[in-house]
């Protein structure tokens, strides 16, 4: 072997670990999400782990679909949709505060 070849196997290596690593956290955060038992929270939580917005349109909740999209998106778009006035204003400000 060449110390090239060295050098690219312990690269590779390094890679690995710290993807492994990576990935452990994001499942030790999935694991806990998946032990709610309130489908809306559970979802929530879900989509805040895996910035996953798809995750958001399970909430059945439309206003806290809505405050999830804009928070995942980090868009405004989905806080005017929200019917709750205080809710509303709340999704604004946090939109703006970013």
């Amino acid at each position: 072997m060449t110390t090239s070849n060295i050098a690219r196997s312990y690269l590779l290596v390094s890679l690995c670990m710290i993807a492994g690593a990576w990935m452990g956290e994001a499942m030790a955060g999935t694991s806990e999400c998946y032990a709610i038992k309130d489908a809306d929270k559970r979802a929530y939580c879900l989509a805040q782990v895996k910035r996953d917005p798809g995750s958001c349109y399970r909430i059945k909740d439309g206003d806290k679909r809505n405050q999830c999209l804009a928070e995942i998106k980090g868009s405004r778009d989905p806080c005017y949709a929200i019917k709750d006035q205080n809710s509303r204003k709340a999704c604004l400000a946090r939109a703006i505060s970013r």
